[in-house]
């Protein structure tokens, strides 16, 4: 079979690329994102290239951008490019050269999709990258997903020649009479990347002479192998009795047989370390515990589960006044307040709420609960109760208890705690001559 061929074949193993979608291929001038582009356009895909000159390696950087315009144009393609100052990028934000550079041009790339309507952003990774991504990890320290090497795809981006090797896109390029750059950089073995190419690779190839589409054979049953385990161990990870909150179950975790390295592949997605994993494992019965990710995500420890939520509480404060129809919370929730006569029957749903208006001061306080608020919870005869312990009796957790919005009064009682008690003061009597009421809507 040709490349072109097998290539038609893994893109449509692996759904990568439907032949009507729009595609952004990410190219360098060097012979992988050619042969790539070359490939897409034999077969007649809807597509542009995009280039992102570093200015990394001065005027070897714009010759590679002049390149890649004059190819663009002799094919007829689309062309976007974009310079960027890559090492201030990577001075500002204290991250390495390579990560600077993997961020804007990913980010950019993103942004071209989602301004001109382009459905997948392809780039021109192969075998050998695939192999050297995994023997970086397992040099690191790494799990299955890890060494399972670089995915077919993430998102909107796909790798399509992940298949081949180098060997074959050179082959291929020469038979094609391609013209491509090539980039010193990749020579400089100070990169541990290249350094792995150009050391350790050769040798082990030398021992092994089949050891590229070997090592690809094991990374495909390692992705395989991952993905199954993904799969089983997503049924963990369960809604919780709040909107946004996710529930892992102590106890599930506890009876599988390395609970902390699957509470940690069930974790890595939002961003949380093995340190911070292996804390929770330890701190698994210190209710109240938390973490937090870079990613934006807390873990807590609730009553036999760990609870998984995005960002801290928010801690919004609105007014109502007397002439709201409604009023829109930042959850995406709603309340709506309408008068209504005395005398009416009175919902039974927690979601709503049948006040004597009498009683009412408005502006009324939309808030979260806070540490020694306490109210009169209608039936406890007039009792005053804090909510801490009024939330303890509910069973709510922690994430569950700082999602809680209370309705305050304008001489500052709390009239309702939404969707759970209303206070005792508040309710209709026999000599309620107007009622308020109060509807939550959720999102």
């Amino acid at each position: 079979m040709t490349l072109f061929e097998r290539a038609e074949v893994f893109w449509a193993e692996h759904a990568l690329l439907p032949a009507e979608a729009r595609v952004l291929v990410a190219i360098s001038g060097g012979v992988d994102s050619v042969v790539l582009a070359h490939l897409l356009r034999v077969r007649g895909q809807s597509m542009a290239l995009a280039h992102a000159n570093f200015q990394l390696r001065g005027a070897e950087s714009d010759e590679d951008e002049r390149f890649v315009r004059v190819l663009a144009e002799g094919w007829g393609l689309p062309l976007y490019v974009r310079r960027f100052d890559t090492r201030a990028f990577a001075e500002a934000e204290g991250v390495s050269i390579q990560v600077a550079a993997r961020r804007l041009r990913y980010e950019w790339f993103e942004a071209l999709c989602d301004e001109e309507g382009w459905e997948r952003i392809a780039t021109a990774h192969h075998l050998n990258d695939a192999v050297e991504t995994a023997l970086f990890h397992f040099a690191r320290g790494t799990g299955l997903s890890g060494m399972a090497g670089i995915p077919f795809r993430s998102g909107r981006v796909v790798r399509p020649l992940l298949f081949a090797t180098r060997a074959d896109i050179e082959a291929y390029a020469r038979e094609c009479g391609l013209e491509w750059r090539e980039d010193s950089s990749n020579a400089d073995l100070h990169y541990t990347r290249n350094a792995l190419r150009h050391r350790v690779l050769p040798v082990l190839e030398e021992l092994f002479p089949q050891f590229i589409q070997q090592a690809g054979n094991t990374l495909r049953h390692l992705r395989a192998a991952d993905a199954n385990a993904q799969h089983l161990l997503r049924r963990l990870l369960k809604p919780g009795e709040s909107e946004g909150v996710f529930a892992i179950s102590i106890s599930e975790v506890e009876a599988l047989p390395a609970p902390a390295d699957a509470l940690f592949d069930l974790l890595q997605p939002y961003g949380f370390t093995p340190e911070q994993v292996r804390q929770m494992v330890s701190s698994r019965h210190s209710a109240g515990a938390e973490w937090h990710s870079e990613s934006g995500f807390r873990v807590v420890v609730g009553r036999g589960e760990w609870l998984l939520a995005k960002g801290p509480a928010a801690q919004e404060v609105l007014r109502l006044h007397a002439d709201d129809l409604m009023v829109r919370l930042p959850d995406g929730s709603r309340i709506f307040l309408m008068e209504t006569p005395a005398g009416g029957p009175i919902p039974d749903d927690a979601n709503t709420a049948v006040v004597d208006a009498g009683r009412v001061r408005f502006p009324l306080l939309l808030r979260h609960w806070r540490p020694g608020d306490a109210f009169q919870p209608l039936g406890m005869g007039g009792k005053s109760q804090k909510l801490q312990d009024f939330f303890t009796n509910q069973k709510l957790s922690v994430v569950e208890k700082e999602r809680v919005w209370v309705l305050e009064n304008g001489d500052g009682q709390i009239l309702w705690v939404v969707g759970l008690r209303l206070a005792e003061p508040f309710r209709v009597t026999g000599d309620t001559v107007k009622c308020l009421k109060f509807t939550w809507l959720k999102p």
